[in-house]
């Protein structure tokens, strides 16, 4: 009788729902059709929140931007940005509100420092020169934190889903690959298109490159370290197979900075292989970064003789990195950063407001810097540095908060690679900095970690760190446990 009248009750809510639908219609509204979706979405983000969350990470690199939808010029990432911010207010709910959360989260160094730099962010939004651009940054930008952080550190403390996080994310990717090597092939991968073919799934080849970049290492280390981690034979030819597919995409994205990227994180790893120590690596690191801050004239200088430009071939193409003479794309980053670093100097402490660099930065150009493409609005990249978009936008206390967030991500990560007593625990923090550092590299000239296609891998490879340190460290190796 039960089951008789649950049918009764499933066929009178269809019959409702397919006479509203059909009004609803009639009158030209069509997003009725999406409710039942929406609703089934909805039960799984509460009951299996680890499913939807693994779900989005497939669904991001295959999502399509649509610029200005009719709602406040607003635009939309789609399926991916509805599926975010229902996540983000699920997280809210059932993980603050109603009190299910592991706590011991927000107590971990890097949590703290991602909470300061939060706070901060939200603090100088007040301040902010373009107040409803700036609380737009935050709320996005807490969106991400929210899911790929404070969630995905719960969710890693399966360490499996650590694996599937990686893997949904690069089979996703692979698709877009695939996809971007066909079309490119009509065009017998010409440089000259090799900048939008990627379209629409991905807005330009850096961001592209970029994406790619980071999971090059985890393939790597999957194929290499197979036998002693004890991955199957059958794992470990894909990891091969794909490790192949990804370098070959890196390397007809004609993405300078890309390659550069993946030079920089062999050049760490064999720091890692011959153990150098975290503090010695940031003494050295800092010595350096205040060498070229002092002498930047001077380096500037000598790099404006290099004529090399950015279109003729792969090996010129990339001894072009440095021109700054003639090399129109060199050129115009320069004039950006300068814009920034003048900017900082009107506003040290608070900067402009977050997110609103393009708005702001045309009067500060320096005329010795401005080239053909220059524009008064950022319509045509914002300000090209990971670094110096914190600094224009919330000053040297949002510049030093962010960089307080990876001093703990790599000191822990450190740790984990030096002192953790599972291998395969070191393997994968291995592998996540080696990624990590491609794009805190690529974040030299390009600044992509407000953007859905990097802010997934960038929170959640800090989220990975964190849990791998809170929950996984200590723990004996269990076989196959990465699969």
């Amino acid at each position: 009788m039960k089951i008789k009248r649950k049918l009764k009750w499933f066929y009178v809510v269809g019959a409702i729902f397919i006479l509203l639908n059909s009004i609803a219609l009639a009158m030209g509204f069509q997003w009725l059709a999406l409710l039942p979706i929406s609703f089934l979405i909805l039960i799984v983000a509460i009951f299996r929140i680890d499913i939807l969350i693994l779900l989005l990470v497939f669904l991001v690199p295959l999502s399509i931007e649509f610029e200005n939808v009719g709602i406040m010029g607003l635009g939309i990432s789609l399926p991916d940005e509805p599926l975010l911010i229902l996540l983000a207010a699920t997280v809210v709910f059932k993980f603050i509100i109603d009190g299910n959360y592991d706590y011991s989260v927000f107590k971990h160094p890097i949590s703290i420092a991602i909470l300061i730099n939060t706070a901060w962010i939200f603090m100088d939004c007040f301040l902010s020169e373009h107040k409803i651009i700036s609380f737009k940054y935050f709320f996005s930008r807490c969106w991400f934190i929210i899911v790929f952080y404070f969630l995905a550190v719960v969710l890693f403390k399966k360490i499996r889903n650590i694996h599937n996080f990686h893997w949904l994310y690069i089979a996703g990717l692979t698709i877009v690959i695939i996809y971007t090597f066909i079309q490119h092939s009509q065009y017998n991968f010409s440089q000259i298109v090799s900048f939008t073919i990627m379209q629409p799934f991905f807005v330009g080849h850096g961001v592209y490159a970029a994406a790619i970049a980071f999971f090059i290492p985890y393939l790597l280390m999957q194929a290499l370290y197979a036998h002693k981690l004890r991955i199957p034979a059958s794992i470990m030819i894909i990891s091969a197979a794909l490790f192949t597919l990804f370098s070959l995409a890196i390397v007809f994205s004609y993405a300078r900075a890309a390659w550069v990227s993946l030079a920089a994180a062999a050049a760490l790893m064999i720091l890692f292989t011959l153990r150098v120590r975290f503090f010695l690596i940031i003494a050295v690191f800092s010595a350096v970064s205040f060498y070229v801050v002092s002498n930047s004239d001077d380096i500037i200088y000598r790099l404006s003789f290099n004529k090399q430009n950015s279109a003729e071939g792969l090996e010129k193409h990339l001894e072009s990195v440095s021109n700054i003479q003639n090399d129109v794309s060199n050129l115009e980053r320069v004039n950006r950063w300068v814009a920034a670093i003048n900017m900082s100097k009107v506003k040290p402490i608070t900067g402009f407001g977050p997110g609103t660099y393009p708005f702001d930065y045309a009067v500060y150009q320096d005329p010795q810097y401005k080239t053909e493409i220059t524009t008064y609005f950022g319509d045509n990249g914002g300000v090209h540095s990971e670094y110096l978009a914190p600094l224009a936008e919330t000053g040297w206390i949002g510049l030093l908060s962010f960089l307080l967030i990876l001093f703990f991500v790599y000191k822990t990560g450190f740790q984990l690679i030096y002192k953790s007593k599972k291998y395969s625990v070191q393997i994968l923090a291995t592998s996540i900095l080696l990624g990590l550092s491609t794009y805190l590299t690529h974040g030299l000239v390009n600044n992509y970690s407000e953007t859905d296609k990097i802010a997934v891998i960038f929170w959640g490879s800090f989220a990975m760190i964190t849990a791998l340190d809170m929950f996984h460290k200590e723990e004996s190796l269990i076989k196959n446990e990465q699969l």
